[in-house]
């Protein structure tokens, strides 16, 4: 939508919410794990977008067998500058991706000069419950933590996953300056924030925030280095007291 292509849209997934007044009009095609790829074809896109962590790849390699695919997976926040570029060349719309690719650089060097005079703190990022997951060192989401300031309470999980399974004991051990309770993709709610209030010592917050903000790549960047200034001054507000 905000290279200008909102009316090129022949589909999009129910995961696509914004902008609300946009996407209600835009025939779903299914979830990102479970897209429809018959109502796809049936569409006739000239171009999918996809991403490696949220789409499957049997599904993603159904697809290139009769349509063009551009598949990504930014890991880090400087990964998302020449994406950008990369998605204007792919639709023609160079002008508006580079003055995007620009706001977020120019984002990027600002919060990376203010992390460098700001002491660490250890944060922990849950995605979800029942099991208790985490968002671990390599994802896109840890890399916003660091530019904040923060550093993920959890080594790299040595099974692989980029969202290790933990538990209650092993997050009160690891003993968080600041633990983050997104909205998505797990729920989390204020009850959820007062469990670990109870469980934390009174100088750790829990902190709740818009999930997209944190995981959502490209011009949302934007919001997320704004997300991540907002958690840096939450944790330095604590350390102050």
């Amino acid at each position: 939508m905000a290279l200008g292509l909102g009316s090129e849209l022949v589909g999009v997934t129910r995961y696509c919410v914004h902008p609300r007044e946009t996407t209600a009009g835009i025939p779903k095609v299914g979830g990102t794990k479970n897209p429809d790829l018959a109502a796809i074809r049936s569409l006739g896109p000239d171009l999918v977008f996809a991403n490696a962590e949220e789409n499957r790849r049997e599904d993603l390699d159904a697809l290139k067998r009769d349509l063009a695919v551009d598949v990504s997976h930014p890991r880090r926040v400087a990964d998302v500058p020449p994406l950008l570029r990369h998605f204007g060349r792919r639709t023609g719309t160079e002008r508006i991706a580079e003055e995007f690719s620009a706001k977020v650089e120019e984002g990027l060097q600002r919060i990376e000069r203010a992390r460098q005079s700001r002491p660490a703190f250890r944060c922990l990022y849950l995605v979800w419950k029942n099991p208790w997951m985490l968002a671990g060192p390599r994802t896109y989401i840890a890399d916003l933590i660091r530019l904040a300031g923060g550093v993920p309470s959890f080594e790299e999980d040595p099974r692989g996953s980029d969202y290790p399974v933990t538990d209650e004991e092993a997050i009160i051990a690891a003993r968080p300056d600041v633990l983050v309770l997104p909205d998505e993709p797990f729920p989390f709610r204020e009850p959820d924030a007062e469990y670990w209030r109870r469980r934390l010592p009174a100088s750790c917050p829990v902190v709740l925030v818009p999930g997209d903000d944190w995981c959502w790549h490209g011009v949302r960047t934007l919001r997320g280095l704004a997300a991540a200034a907002s958690l840096s001054a939450a944790a330095r507000a604590v350390s102050c007291r």
